[in-house]
């Protein structure tokens, strides 16, 4: 009877992590929750302007928008809402779609037009699985 009701037990943990992983990835990443978190900390004064179309392999146009002197950024590309910030040279994205996060990426400016670096699913964290990208005007 006790191996019973440890095989319940265990049965029961199982479906628990399940449902719980399955909510997380139902509800995902929110804007306005973790993309907030992730961004605000980047608070160095802009030391550029990012305002323009980009090109990019990977979402094709970017438009960017960003008040002189300002440090947030919108804009849009391949389907994809996009929020962020520039810090210093690096500029951080949230590609997002309905309010969740569905790409983050993280840019460092090689020159006034060409934004280079690295993106991932989801925020970038020091687990994410990350891959190269670029932005050219």
């Amino acid at each position: 009877m006790h191996k019973q009701r440890q095989k319940r037990y265990k049965r029961l943990a199982v479906l628990f992590v399940a449902v719980i992983a399955f909510t997380v990835f139902l509800h995902g990443q929110k804007e306005e929750v973790e993309g907030k978190a992730w961004l605000d900390p980047n608070t160095t004064p802009p030391a550029l302007n990012v305002t323009g179309i980009w090109d990019s392999p990977e979402w094709g146009k970017v438009s960017l928008n960003q008040r002189e002197g300002g440090r947030r950024i919108i804009g849009t590309g391949d389907g994809w809402d996009i929020s962020g910030v520039v810090s210093g040279k690096d500029v951080y994205l949230l590609f997002c779609h309905e309010g969740k996060v569905g790409f983050s990426a993280k840019l460092t400016a090689d020159a006034p037009s060409q934004l280079r670096g690295i993106y991932a699913k989801g925020i970038l964290s020091s687990h994410s699985k990350t891959r190269p990208t670029r932005l050219s005007k």
